[in-house]
């Protein structure tokens, strides 16, 4: 199959116009100019890797704490209508046993069905309960508590990413404990002060869940772990681009401290995406979208989103990030994070994931090169 389209971002060079070939499900070319009989051609469209989200709790009604078989495919093909092609699924603070039910019936989502899920985000149990957003406090764990080896343990080969304190007791051994099993950790729901974070980093953790929020508040006596994670260094920091979540004027600032190499766009969707304002859940908590579009608890604490990946591409260009960036930070950056080192990225031998954007929305998504958005 050839692709062809007015724009190709690799996201490293940009083709004007250019074109894909896929071969058995991965880029076989990437080149410049239009081939005489591409098999599709849209000479308004960009033309780049499809999204890779890190964050995703669920969609279309769909909480992944609670999906089953027959349900996880309607999340699937809402997130590849999205343009995201790979997701880790995210599960938040839960049971052992509702986690691990869970993450059973991940491990056999069919990749044909729409966006692909590349792996587990577990946010939790080792949260700082001052820092615990929406998360049921009832089953937040200290880190030196062996249930909570049990059940990544339970996940292993699956599990790609761990949001946990590194400021309590007993984290820093558990990081270590991830890291010798290939899972990225990642800081979040953290009270950490500057220098604790710095030690995180030092010890390890390589990423910063959903930067600004959930985590001490940048001070200029105290930066916390925001102001650490905007230091120079090898981490990447997750952020939602809703306008909600974080102001666009500090968007701005961490695009400009961090540049599009460290910064990941992240959705926190839940169940609630693609569904409207109305009342839905978020593992076990119940939350209610209201007309800013923002879920929440009754208490008024954010409880993920209703992110569209294409959306938060949208807002990046429309804060002042250059087109090019704002997919680097959607695709191969977040790729790169997880470690899904054939994702997010056009050249030769990656996977065949694509999406065509004609004016921010995606009219073609190609998954491992079979067609996922518009359906078959």
């Amino acid at each position: 199959m050839i692709v062809a389209a007015g724009r190709v971002l690799t996201p490293f060079e940009e083709f004007t116009p250019g074109y894909v070939v896929v071969e058995e499900g991965r880029v076989a070319e990437v080149g410049r100019g239009i081939p005489p009989r591409p098999d599709q051609h849209y000479p308004d469209g960009v033309l780049i890797p499809g999204f890779v989200d890190l964050q995703v709790n669920g969609a279309r009604g769909v909480d992944f704490l609670h999906c089953d078989a027959s349900s996880l495919p309607r999340a699937q093909r809402y997130l590849a209508s999205t343009g995201t092609t790979a997701f880790l699924a995210t599960l938040v603070t839960s049971p052992p046993e509702q986690a691990e039910a869970a993450c059973r019936v991940l491990q056999r989502a069919a990749p044909e069905a729409g966006a692909e899920v590349a792996g587990l985000h577990v946010e939790g149990p080792v949260l700082n309960p001052a820092r615990r957003g929406a998360h049921d406090p009832r089953w937040v764990r200290a880190a030196v508590d062996p249930e909570v080896r049990d059940l990544y343990r339970g996940m292993s080969g699956f599990l790609r990413l761990v949001t946990l304190a590194p400021e309590l007791p007993g984290a820093h051994d558990l990081v270590r404990w991830l890291l010798e099993r290939g899972v990225v950790v990642s800081a979040g729901h953290s009270d950490a002060t500057f220098e604790q974070a710095q030690d995180a980093f030092q010890a390890g953790v390589r990423m910063v869940t959903h930067l600004f929020n959930a985590m001490r508040p940048m001070h200029h006596r105290e930066p916390g772990l925001a102001g650490a994670a905007l230091q120079e260094g090898a981490w990447v920091c997750g952020i939602v681009a809703d306008g909600v979540h974080v102001h666009p004027a500090f968007f701005r600032l961490a695009y400009r401290v961090l540049g599009a190499g460290r910064l990941a766009l992240v959705t926190d969707a839940i169940s609630a995406a693609g569904c409207g304002s109305g009342r839905f859940t978020l593992g076990s908590q119940e939350v209610e979208v209201g007309r800013d579009g923002a879920p929440r608890l009754a208490d008024g604490t954010l409880a993920g989103s209703v992110l569209r990946m294409d959306q938060a591409v949208a807002n990046a260009v429309r804060w002042g990030v250059p087109l090019l960036d704002a997919v680097r930070m959607a695709t191969a950056t977040p790729a790169r994070a997880a470690g899904l080192l054939d994702r997010g990225v056009l050249r030769p031998g990656s996977r065949a994931d694509l999406c065509v954007l004609v004016g921010h929305t995606p009219a073609l998504v190609l998954a491992g090169g079979r067609r996922v958005w518009p359906g078959p």
